[in-house]
């Protein structure tokens, strides 16, 4: 265990001794409350803070040492979307974020150790430093937001599976942090203790509404069905009490049921090893598992020697799934056995746990003591096709608890050492499992995708830094990985005789037994030392060229035989360097363009340096005698001149020893007879030897030319690199083809063999060969891989000018080996045989690559195929043959070619058209045939929807059937089993989606979002960044038009140079990436749905990084926020009356469609003016509470009067608005109005303060901008002079909003209201109210209907009324005057908005005298003397300029408001 932080100082650096996690699991709703205990070891006194890596938690409590604690939490997963506001060409703000926390530059969880805290001295006994007393640190936190760390299965609506959870296990860290806090750094180990509270049952578990607590005396059966609710009705009663149970890293000490709730169980595990493990490494399951204990699968005599060393081996799986799961791992104990015995002894205890889960997004998940597997490994006993990848993986899962687990790599670089170890580890094991044959098989074909794949690609040393780019970069560190580490074991074993990689295994986990490595972390330094002391030879330049280096050297070698020094000269040169092979490199594919662009931008540029290889290399020369003689060659330089001494004298020898066992075979003799000594040199591939089998079969022999070429050659054939010492491509020059043969039929190693038929796929069609590979086809000695290879290749020999003769050995060798005698007939399947199983479909599959000069199959070809679908005959067969009529469907599909329309009829092609529509129709009808019936009688994995699906993407692509996406995109909806999802999603994708239908990319990235399985997301994000490679590559998918014809010919435009010459540079990565950003700058679909889901905030890390790096490739980020505000609109007030009511204004504002777009007064930045002295109050009698109505409106009216109280502010020249459609934000609108006085009274001052520094002015229209009428001399102080009282049947319009049409118009202003001046810069010092400029209103616009709501607040106090004296007395408020009641009158619009006299007998609307355009706005006067109970001076009733009024009428008092303008309120 390491510090957590490097701190001298000692402020932050501690050690975690203990680490406990409690954690309760709760299905419906999924949710996870945790726990977490640390034992903190401080480092110093001075220990201030705690910081540790935590995620997608919520943390609710956070104590240390009893005391509550502060903490800083940085949750990553809060900034994983974009950011509000923000859209796609922002992508790299969360980019980098998530570069910050990967690299572990932001602090995530920062707890602050209480000041009260004290940190103690221990000094032990004997011990001459002294400790610090630790610490308890305890966090408490809920997790409900599962995108990382864990997932429940069998929960969702409409889930029918069983209801399970699991830990999501990565062999990165930052998962196990997602789960519980941690040090999860990805070196730091510890000890656990893990206690797990779950449901008792599968009933529990879904029950949506949990009963309460009950009784520990309460019986265990009623948890079954207490509190469920109707979504369990599927479920039976059986199915519900099934036991659910935890599968946990570690060693079980206790499960119990809880005391207080028998509904639920608690499971406590113990995580104790010597150097302890990562946090990443603890798993955890949790479900209705089913038992199946594998150790029965041991040998009886392995049992009796281990005893009770033996280590037990258990495999849990849902129900239903036991049978498959005996079937898939019965060599798990076997394995278990053979690593102990040959690497080093099991660490995690006696036991070893698999729990085989759904929805798994990797194959296996390792953790200590348990690997979590998905259940897709899982086969039935009646298949053959599984069988080796499921092998292959569950093996490596074993071995990943030895090298990955209990030793991991100790920097990022040196992760390849893990990847390589531990499948080193697994095909070891192999090689006895499966033999030596079918392990050289693969280590060649390994070694040759390995040279096909490495093109600009980092080193393996290099490679761990992007290893979570792209899976592609995992694959790839597989495959070369091992590939060294076997290059590496040829070497050592030829240097030492013994000892191999398997020995510095064996070294290198001894050393992390006894202490020696430290922390158990291995480096490439620390393996390069274990290797030199076990082989005893330098490996630096190994090393360099194979791990710090990349590619792989190419080889031309050009032999030569020297008669007169009898010696075979060689000359070796590396080509990879040159130019021309440069020029010849591979193009781009799309399925490698996003990896390539990823590492890009991730910083990697491919080394154009080829430096030459060196080493030593063995070279075996087959002299004529047919002895090998092998030479090692010390390879130093990109040109090696070699001269190897020849050793046979008798040249002929062997084919005189030919010739005579062919003449006795001839003669039905003994070829042994007298000469016992004379050995068979053909041991391989000598049949039909006889001249019947020889014209049964059409066997062509060489000619003499041949032969006597052949008995002139000083050796047989030359191997270069025999030993697979080098990851190479070699070529042979001057080498004849007979000599290939020869390695063919006389070489026992398969490695040879697969060098010899691949150099015979590269030669012309001839029957010589044809012959010879139908031989290596036809014998049984062949490894099984050599006689499929045989099959592939026949095809290559079945042309016209050589009479079809391929196709007729391919016919020849299936009826012989599976039909009928004499007859096209198959015989009843009979898959017993692996090796027959894999030719009987090797065969049917070359016989469909056969085509004619035309571009048909033959029609003996779709014959054939037909007559194999029709006859086949499954009964009796202990297997299943899915996969075999899968197959059989590809190869009829393959058959199946586009109808030709300009056939000449006069040449009789009628017929032969007609049975192409036959068997276009045949095959079609088979086709859907098995679609139908896989619906009724699924078949495993749905292996006959996946190939119909294939089958119908492959006729679109060939241009027979027309594009139907509907028939596809019924197969992605949820619902369908994920490989059928995915399969459906592929085709569509080769199709060209992209380019044909952009609903349904969006609709892609839409499932990627929101699909709850975590292995179709990961798929998906594949499917999806090769469609995205499609498009960058230029290989999209484009429905065939019909040609335009004129006269029985086909125009055809000849496409420009241009054009041309940019589909080549889309060959390479920088034309792909311009090409892309080119094609989707259109694409506003596609940016929209990967904006909206990088906006979601519901990904996971893994997609946000995927979706961001391809975001990288479509747009160009911009440092920008941007913010949208609403333009104001001009607003509307409307007096609206309801029948039968009396008493009651209503008034109704709304928004007019009118919109402001430029401010009144420029908006400048500038020190707000200082605010004057509030109004003096006035000793007054006490009068009814102050009425004041707030109008909430949203939009902002940028022309609003300026405030009183601001002096030295004059009006600025109203523009010209633009019709823009931009929105902006909005102010807010407040309406004072007057004291409601029923009776006698007055109200006190009111002092306004501004609410804008700058107060913004209405525009006026240009026929509003005559002059007012001249405003009368002020007294003492500038204010407006009262105007009279209108007459009764007048409406008031508002000031500051725009009338209604129903408004009429104002002839023109009223005399008695003027304008008043500006106020005088120099200041008075009696403290006034200073006048405002009243604006003209604007012309309005059609009305939008936004309600409203009128706040009115009544003054509790009374206060006093103001005197008629025109000057008031300076005073200041008291408290009670400043207190206040708020009442808010809800008032309907209608209501609202319609004010009629009461008085009036007609109730017609008041008219205004004058046009409302010409009127002066009023504004509310301060003065006391100017408003004395809504009068004016003097108080006489009906003249003054004050905003209420009352009259008596008919016993009833009668209030009359006239509003003032006010601010608008923000929208």
């Amino acid at each position: 265990m390491e510090d957590a932080a490097d701190d001298p100082t000692g402020a932050t650096a501690f050690t975690v001794l203990q680490q406990k996690v409690d954690l309760d699991f709760s299905f419906c709703p999924r949710e996870v409350k945790g726990k977490t205990t640390l034992e903190i070891l401080p480092q110093s006194q001075e220990l201030s803070e705690i910081q540790l890596h935590a995620r997608q938690l919520s943390i609710t409590r956070v104590t240390v040492a009893g005391r509550t604690a502060a903490f800083e939490y940085n949750n990553l997963y809060d900034r994983l979307a974009l950011y509000p506001g923000t859209g796609i060409e922002q992508f790299h703000f969360t980019r980098d974020h998530l570069q910050r926390h990967e690299e572990h530059q932001e602090k995530e969880l920062v707890i602050s150790v209480p000041d009260k805290t004290r940190i103690n001295d221990v000094r032990l006994e004997g011990a001459q430093d002294s400790s610090f007393e630790s610490l308890e640190l305890v966090i408490e936190y809920v997790l409900k937001d599962f995108r990382d760390a864990i997932y429940f299965a069998g929960v969702e609506d409409g889930d029918s599976r069983y209801p399970h959870a699991y830990t999501r296990n990565s062999p990165f860290p930052g998962t196990a942090s997602a789960l519980f806090p941690c040090l999860d750094d990805g070196s730091t180990r510890g000890t656990f203790d893990v206690s797990v509270r779950y449901p008792r049952t599968v009933g529990d578990a879904l029950c949506r509404n949990p009963p309460p607590a009950q009784v520990e005396s309460s019986p265990k059966a009623d948890s079954v069905m207490s509190g469920c609710d109707d979504d369990q009705n599927d479920l039976t009663e059986e199915e519900k009490a099934l036991e659910m149970s935890v599968i946990c890293s570690g060693f079980l000490t206790d499960d119990i049921v809880d005391p207080k709730d028998s509904t639920r169980k608690t499971a406590s595990f113990t995580i104790y090893t010597s150097t302890g493990i990562l946090p990443q490494h603890l798993g955890i399951v949790i479900g209705p598992f089913q038992h199946v204990d594998l150790a029965e699968y041991r040998d009886t005599a392995e049992d009796d020697r281990l005893q009770e060393e033996a280590i037990r081996v258990h495999a849990f799986c849902l129900p239903g799934k036991e049978d498959e799961v005996r079937n898939s791992a019965m060599m798990i104990p076997r394995v278990l056995d053979n690593f102990t015995d040959k690497y080093q002894t099991y660490r995690f205890g006696k036991a070893y746990k698999m729990a085989f889960v759904d929805d798994l997004d990797c194959d296996t998940a390792h953790t200590m003591s348990l690997t979590i597997c998905s259940s897709r490994l899982l086969y039935p006993e009646n298949m053959w096709e599984p069988l080796e990848h499921t092998t292959r993986v569950l093996i490596h899962a074993v071995a990943s608890q030895w090298i990955g687990v209990d030793v991991i790599a100790q920097e990022p670089t040196d992760y390849w050492v893990i990847v390589g170890g531990s499948w080193f580890m697994t095909e070891f094991f192999l090689r006895d499992l499966f033999g030596r044959n079918d392990n050289r098989y693969r280590q060649k074909l390994r070694m040759d995708k390995v040279i096909q794949m490495d093109l600009r690609r980092p080193s393996l040393w290099e490679l761990g830094k992007y290893l979570q780019l792209d899976p592609g970069e995992r694959e790839f560190m597989e495959l070369k990985s091992l590939s060294v580490l076997y290059i590496l074991h040829n070497r050592l074993v030829k240097a030492s005789g013994k000892n191999g990689v398997d020995r510095c295994l064996y070294r290198l986990l001894f050393n992390s037994g006894n202490g020696t490595l430290m922390n158990g972390a291995i480096s490439t330094d620390s393996f390069l030392s274990i290797c030199e002391k076990v082989g005893h030879q330098k490996l630096e330049n190994f090393f360099k060229q194979w791990v710090y280096g990349s590619g792989c050297p190419t080889f031309e070698c050009t032999p030569s035989f020297n008669k007169k020094k009898q010696v075979v000269q060689l000359l070796i040169k590396q080509t990879q360097a040159e130019p021309i092979i440069l020029q010849d490199e591979r193009s781009l594919a799309a399925s490698e363009f996003l990896r390539e662009a990823k590492e890009r931008n991730h910083g990697f540029i491919p080394d154009a340096d080829w430096p030459a290889f060196v080493g030593p290399m063995t070279i075996r020369i087959h002299e004529a005698d047919g002895t090998p003689y092998e030479h090692i060659v010390d390879i130093n330089s990109s040109l090696v001149k070699v001269e190897i001494p020849y050793n046979t004298k008798y040249k002929r020898l062997k084919r005189n020893r030919l010739n005579k066992e062919r003449q006795a075979a001839a003669q039905g003799l003994d070829a042994g007879g007298e000469t016992q000594e004379d050995v068979t040199f053909y041991s391989l591939g000598d049949l039909f030897q006889t001249p019947e089998e020889m014209q049964e079969w059409r066997i062509e022999e060489w000619s003499a030319e041949d032969e006597q070429k052949m008995e002139n050659e000083a050796y047989e054939w030359i191997r270069i690199d025999a030993d697979s010492e080098w990851i190479c491509r070699t070529n042979i020059n001057d080498m004849p083809s007979y000599m290939y043969v020869s390695q063919l039929q006389q070489d026992k190693d398969v490695v040879a063999q697969v060098e010899s038929i691949q150099y015979l796929a590269r030669k012309q069609a001839h029957g010589l060969l044809s012959s010879i590979l139908v031989k290596t086809l036809m014998d049984h000695r062949y490894f099984h891989g050599i006689r499929t290879m045989a099959a592939d290749v026949l095809p290559n020999n079945a042309t016209p000018e050589r009479g079809m003769i391929g196709l007729f050995h391919l016919v020849k060798a299936f009826r012989e080996l599976f039909c009928l005698p004499n007859s096209p007939m198959t015989r009843a399947n009979n898959f017993e045989n692996r090796a027959s199983y894999n030719i009987q479909c090797a065969i049917p599959k070359a016989i469909a690559r056969i085509k004619g000069p035309d571009g048909e199959p033959p029609a003996e070809v779709r014959s054939f195929l037909l007559d194999v679908m029709r006859y086949n005959d499954n009964r009796g067969n202990n297997y299943s043959d899915d996969f075999y009529l899968a197959t059989l469907m590809r190869c009829l599909t393959d058959c199946i070619t586009k109808p030709k329309l300009d056939i000449d009829h006069t040449i009789g092609l009628e017929d032969e058209l007609k049975r192409q529509d036959d068997f276009r129709k045949t095959a079609s009808d088979e086709l859907q045939r098995h679609l139908r019936l896989d619906e009724w009688i699924p078949t495993y994995q749905n292996v006959y929807t996946v190939t119909v699906l294939e089958c119908e993407a492959q006729l679109i692509r060939n241009h027979v059937n027309p594009l139907r996406l509907t028939g596809f995109v019924q197969y992605t909806q949820p619902g369908n089993a994920d490989n059928v999802r995915l399969a459906a999603w592929t085709c569509l994708v080769d199709l060209g989606i992209f380019n044909s239908n952009p609903s349904l990319v969006e609709y892609m990235i839409r499932e990627i979002e929101s699909d709850p399985s975590p292995y179709v997301r990961a798929q998906l994000l594949r499917i999806f960044g090769k469609a995205i490679g499609q498009v960058a590559v230029g290989d999209v998918f484009t429905p065939e038009d019909p040609a335009e014809s004129h006269g029985g010919l086909v125009l055809e435009e000849e496409a420009a140079v241009t054009d041309r010459a940019a589909e080549l540079a889309r060959r390479k990565l920088d034309g792909a990436l311009l090409g892309l950003r080119n094609d989707m700058n259109g694409n506003v679909t596609l940016r929209k749905a990967m904006e909206h889901a990088l906006a979601a905030g519901n990904i996971s890390i893994r997609d946000t990084s995927e979706l961001i790096d391809v975001a990288a490739l479509i747009v160009s980020p911009i440092n920008k926020l941007e913010v949208r505000l609403k333009y104001p609109r001009y607003w509307k007030v409307e007096r609206v009356q309801r029948d039968g009511e009396v008493g009651h204004v209503r008034l109704r504002f709304y928004q007019s469609d009118r919109i402001r777009t430029q401010a009144t007064t420029p908006l400048k930045l500038a020190a707000p003016p200082a605010i004057p002295p509030l109004a003096p109050a006035v000793n007054a009698p006490a009068s009814r509470p102050a009425l004041k109505l707030k109008l909430a409106n949203k939009p902002n009216i940028p022309g609003t009067i300026p405030t009183p109280g601001i002096t030295g502010l004059s009006p600025a020249p109203a523009p010209t608005p633009a019709a823009v459609e931009t929105p902006v934000s909005s102010n807010e609108v407040s309406l004072r109005v007057g004291s409601v006085a029923m009776e006698s009274g007055s109200r006190p001052p009111v002092a306004q303060q501004s609410r804008s520094p700058v107060p913004p002015v209405i525009p006026v229209p240009a026929q509003a901008k005559s002059p007012p009428p001249p405003a009368k001399a002020p007294t003492s102080s500038p204010r407006p002079s009262p105007a009279p009282q209108p007459p009764a049947q007048t409406s008031t319009p508002m000031e500051g909003v725009e009338s209604t049409a129903s408004t009429p118009q104002l002839s023109h202003a009223p005399n008695s209201i003027s304008r008043p001046s500006p106020a005088p810069t120099s200041t008075s010092n009696v403290p006034s109210r200073p006048p405002s400029t009243a604006p003209e209103l604007a012309t309005p616009g059609p009305p939008p209907k936004p309600k409203q709501s009128l706040s009115l607040k009544l003054n509790s106090k009374s206060s006093a009324s103001r005197p008629p004296s025109s000057t008031p007395k300076p005073s200041k408020l008291s408290k009670q005057q400043k207190k206040s009641k708020v009442v808010t009158l809800h008032l309907a619009p209608k209501t609202l908005a319609t004010i009629r006299d009461r008085g009036v007998s007609n109730g017609v609307k008041r008219k205004a005298d004058g046009l409302l355009e010409q009127r002066p706005a009023k504004r509310q006067s301060t003065e006391p003397s100017a408003m004395v109970n809504g009068a004016g001076s003097g108080g006489v009733k009906g003249t003054g300029t004050g905003l209420v009024t009352k009259e008596k009428i008919g016993g009833r008092f009668l209030v009359k408001i006239k509003f003032g303008e006010g601010k608008l309120k923000p929208e």
